[in-house]
């Protein structure tokens, strides 16, 4: 008997509408674990190269030879999308970040390529916190050991002698 791997689960769904092609709804496992507030920060270093690489595809759709210039997506956006949307989907995109629908649909297959890579890349202990909801016992974000003493009585005294008059200087003197 196999045990349920959350981080196996198949993270993307297809729903069914009327015609044409079938909405991409993607659940973004990294929503809440990455960004500006996480202990792996905004741009957390192993993801960056995915990013940027699926970032560079030619993303337009045009024959060879025809001309034209190709942007690469924002490798700055597809942090965010990870960092904030929780469901990744052309319509979610399209909101949040007042794009078209086109390339809010480039950013949702932008996204998909990438979740595979960023799942085998992340580091074990996002995984675990991932997988169990709480970091391992020996886990510490920051491998520095803080090796200071506090700083003494008369010391203390000093510094806040010498801070007495900052900021008491006018700028119009």
């Amino acid at each position: 008997m196999t045990s349920y791997n959350p981080a196996q689960h198949e993270a993307i769904s297809i729903a069914k509408r009327g015609r044409g092609r079938p909405t991409k709804i993607i659940t973004n496992l990294f929503h809440g674990f990455i960004g500006s507030t996480t202990d792996y920060g905004q741009y957390p270093t192993f993801a960056m190269d995915i990013l940027a690489g699926i970032a560079r595809l030619d993303w337009h759709d045009r024959p060879i030879g025809s001309g034209g210039s190709s942007k690469p997506l924002s490798v700055k956006r597809l942090v965010a999308i990870l960092a904030e949307l929780e469901v990744i989907s052309a319509a979610t995109v399209m909101a949040q970040y007042r794009l078209g629908l086109r390339q809010a649909q480039r950013y949702v297959k932008a996204i998909e390529l990438a979740m595979p890579y960023l799942l085998k890349s992340r580091p074990d202990d996002l995984s675990h916190e991932m997988r169990y909801g709480f970091l391992k016992d020996t886990t510490r974000v920051n491998d520095w050991e803080d090796q200071l003493e506090p700083p003494s009585l008369e010391i203390l005294a000093k510094l806040h002698h010498d801070l007495r008059t900052l900021g008491a200087e006018s700028v119009f003197d």
